[in-house]
């Protein structure tokens, strides 16, 4: 149905018939002014029914009327005269009217004007210069409805003519936004199809032949309505003619017009209209032929950045002999300056075009390398998952042997050979749960069990669980928490694991004696925690560096610890929808994570 329906509305028939009415509407257009032209009419009716309301009257029957009864009460003489309207005014010693103040106020159609009495001679005795006096005026209602009934017909008139002209813009306007959407579009496809005869005329040439033709359109069709400006109730043999020369000639501009229209259409469509202009055309080859003098394949075996060395000479020199030719021309004459500055112009264009094509080439070479660093990488988490799960079994297998072995009627000394395998085995397979968790969070893959829980109360927890070796060190624990519970998204165990590591960290690495700082506080609807120790050794390593798998702040290793603690913590902490940042100063150790508050 769809297939169907686009074949209809991308058919070359319906095509052709929506350009032909666009062509039929636009001259119907045209010829709806010219007919209003020629018969002379006003199209105030149109937008006011009653003549008395009306600008015309205002402006052609009550404005005369007021500057004629001026110049009659300003003449001394009063000549009799008829008048088509009444008329009433005194100024307490004289009267001039034509009807009495009472029958004039009984009049629908009347009106008050005020008169200053030092512009007339009949008051140059008036000593009061700011009194001003009421002239009178009324119209007879036989007079106002003739004029009523006029100012109808001729609305009556209007108005279908206006619905007509009305119906061809809209009709127009209807056909021209289907011929700009289906242009250049077929059935079989979406694509754009240039069209093989008028989209070869370059896009300039195009927008200067629709400019051509409109002048031409407006010179002959001007000329022709002053040859019949004359205005009648009708319209007479030469106006209807020139109507007819008129419509012929709209018909022809409009289709040259509306051609050359769909034809940029299409271009702008297919992201070449401003490519196909013959501007660009020259432009280009004058870029290219200068681009031919230092152009990259000169020096295409060398590297990039040599060749962003060169470019760079090539464009100093060549902008430093425009800059010569300029100076010297400014004495000879001034357009080589212009000249040579257009020149400046296009070098400068190719130095910085030449340098973007430059500069993406090595950027695609720096992705292509980070490309290879993110598979490396992902070969080393693999290899490690791999690894990891392949020592499980072999090292599960240990751990039962030593076990069973633990449980045999042994010697003392094979007793502390079995007791040290077991330390070991276990520290081994610790080591290999670590590295099988760090890579599951490295890849994305670590499953989570998401809830809202109370990361105060997760403290507290961990600090119970780990209190027997809290006392086993020369340290004390200070926490600053909060009063009240303070509630985060996130994964229990996997943040039990992250305290537990970093609490770890604190107790192996500190100074002897010293306190272990653990601080909570909110700010923002987010909840900080910061655990401070002091180090019992020299820290000549970076956070960025601590924070590296295998990685110990202990270069001695005279403590237990495989160096995956931290990125342990920090992959967890990241993995929950958390921040985690290792800051180092001076002796003072810190771990600093964040974490969103949920409610």
């Amino acid at each position: 149905m769809v297939t169907r329906l686009r074949k209809f509305n991308r058919s070359k028939g319906l095509k052709a018939t929506a350009f032909l009415l666009a062509v039929v509407f636009i001259t119907a257009i045209v010829l709806h002014v010219v007919y209003i032209y020629y018969r002379n009419y006003d199209l105030e009716p149109l937008f006011e029914e009653e003549y008395t309301k009306s600008k015309e009257f205002l402006n052609d029957e009550l404005t005369p009327i007021i500057d004629e009864m001026h110049d009659y009460l300003a003449t001394s003489i009063k000549p009799d005269k008829e008048f088509h309207y009444y008329y009433f005014f005194t100024d307490e010693v004289n009267t001039y009217n034509n009807i009495s103040l009472d029958e004039l106020q009984k009049l629908k159609y009347k009106y008050e004007v005020l008169i200053q009495p030092w512009l007339y001679k009949e008051f140059k005795t008036v000593q009061d210069k700011s009194k001003e006096y009421t002239l009178y005026l009324a119209f007879p209602d036989d007079y106002i409805q003739k004029r009523q009934a006029v100012w109808n017909d001729i609305r009556s008139e209007l108005i279908p003519i206006t619905v007509s002209f009305l119906q061809s813009v809209i009709a127009a306007l209807i056909c021209l936004g289907y011929l700009i959407v289906v242009a250049g579009r077929k059935a079989e496809d979406d694509k754009v199809h240039l069209s093989p005869y008028t989209d070869r005329i370059y896009s300039d040439i195009q927008a200067g032949g629709i400019l051509f033709t409109l002048f031409i359109w407006f010179y002959i069709c001007g000329n022709t309505l002053m040859d019949n400006n004359y205005q009648n109730s009708n319209l007479t043999a030469d106006q209807t003619i020139s109507m007819i020369a008129i419509g012929i000639i709209t018909a022809i501009a409009a289709s040259i017009c509306v051609m050359f229209l769909l034809s940029l259409v299409r271009k702008l469509k297919a992201g070449k209209l401003i490519k196909h202009t013959l501007i660009f055309a020259i432009l280009s080859g004058i870029s290219n032929f200068v681009r031919s003098f230092f152009n990259d394949s000169r020096f295409e075996h060398y590297p990039l950045t040599k060749s962003l060395n060169r470019r760079q000479v090539i464009f100093t020199v060549s902008s430093g002999f425009m800059v010569f030719i300029f100076f010297i021309s400014m004495f000879i004459n001034p357009f080589f300056g212009i000249f040579a500055i257009f020149l400046e112009g296009l070098i400068i264009y190719w130095y910085f075009n030449e340098n973007k094509k430059t500069f993406e080439e090595i950027n695609l070479g720096f992705q292509e390398s980070y490309k290879e660093m993110m598979k490396s990488e992902k070969m080393k988490v693999d290899l490690i998952t791999n690894v990891s799960h392949d020592l499980k079994t072999p090292l599960t297998s240990i751990i039962s042997y030593v076990e069973l072995l633990s449980k045999e009627d042994l010697p003392e000394t094979a007793r502390d050979y079995v007791k040290i395998l077991a330390e070991k085995s276990e520290r081994l397979k610790n080591i290999v749960s670590d590295l099988f968790e760090l890579a599951k969070s490295t890849s994305g893959n670590l499953p989570l069990n998401l809830e809202n829980l109370d990361l105060k109360k997760l403290i507290e927890q961990t600090l119970a669980d780990m209190e027997d070796d809290i006392k086993k060190t020369n340290l004390r624990i200070k926490t600053n928490l909060t009063e009240n519970p303070v509630y985060i998204y996130s994964d229990g165990k996997k943040l039990y694991r992250v305290f537990q590591n970093i609490i770890g960290n604190a107790l192996k690495y500190s100074l002897s004696g010293t306190r272990v700082f653990i601080d909570m506080e909110t700010a923002n609807n987010y909840v900080n925690v910061t655990v401070k120790n002091t180090a019992s050794y020299d820290m000549d390593f970076t956070a960025e560096e601590i924070l590296q798998r295998f990685n110990r702040g202990d270069k001695s290793r005279s403590t237990e610890g495989s160096g995956l603690g931290l990125s342990i913590a920090e992959s967890f902490t990241q993995a929950c929808g958390g921040t985690f940042k290792v800051e180092i100063d001076g002796d003072q150790f810190k771990v600093k994570m964040g974490f969103p508050i949920s409610r």
